[in-house]
């Protein structure tokens, strides 16, 4: 196996470990150890982690290497404000462009994520464990990135994959899931994908704004929350 082909494989790996909340901020990534779960050395591990460093998505700490990073309350703001100009916009053009595969990829997500709600509320939990946390939040993930991805713009997926990323390594420590908040989540949602696929985007784009403003509302507060039990 080439290097190359070993850290695309290593990217994406590690990519969605920090998508699902498998590493936690702060945490040293171990290239040896996350070369032998795939199969590779840890030189591709290590190239895999700079082009993650290149994104944001770690730090490169001398004597440690790669760190997942942790984010404040200004940078959390200023990638919902990404978000908020990109998305609205994203849902737009689906409406006007996704085509019935397009379509029903994006509602798969959305019954993922209606399917790990369900089973919450009949688990009889006040939260989600971490394990369905994570499987939400990559569901939540890969529904957003499928509207993107429908509008066939290569340049908004690539930026919006970014900040999206971002929001999730923040996110899945940080947010306490219970059903009421995977309710509403599921909520906008199914209202993002209606109006996508009744092929109406102006209603698209409002509810595409709305959900991202409740995004950071709801982030906003887990810090001021957090902020709170540590003092």
């Amino acid at each position: 196996m080439s290097t190359k082909t070993g850290a695309s494989r290593a990217y994406e790996h590690l990519r969605d470990k920090l998508i699902s909340g498998e590493f936690d901020p702060g945490q040293r990534l171990l290239y040896g150890p996350i070369g032998k779960e795939i199969g590779v050395s840890a030189t591709p591990v290590r190239e895999a982690a700079a082009r993650l460093a290149n994104e944001g998505l770690v730090d490169l700490v001398p004597q440690l290497g790669a760190v997942v990073r942790r984010m404040d309350r200004e940078e959390l703001i200023e990638i919902y404000e990404v978000r908020l100009a990109i998305e609205p916009y994203a849902a737009q053009l689906a409406a006007e462009r996704a085509d019935s595969d397009q379509s029903r990829e994006i509602k798969v997500h959305l019954e993922r994520m209606n399917e790990l709600t369900a089973q919450h509320k009949s688990s009889g939990k006040e939260f989600a464990g971490k394990r369905m946390a994570g499987q939400f939040d990559k569901a939540d993930f890969s529904f957003h990135m499928a509207i993107i991805e429908a509008t066939g713009n290569r340049a908004m997926v690539r930026t919006a994959g970014q900040s999206h990323v971002l929001t999730r390594v923040f996110g899945v420590h940080r947010h306490r899931y219970d059903a009421r908040s995977m309710t509403v989540t599921c909520r906008d949602h199914a209202a993002i994908h209606k109006a996508i696929r009744a092929r109406k985007p102006e209603e698209a784009s409002a509810a595409a704004a709305a959900h991202i403003r409740n995004g950071l509302e709801k982030s906003l507060q887990a810090i001021k929350s957090e902020t709170v039990e540590q003092e």
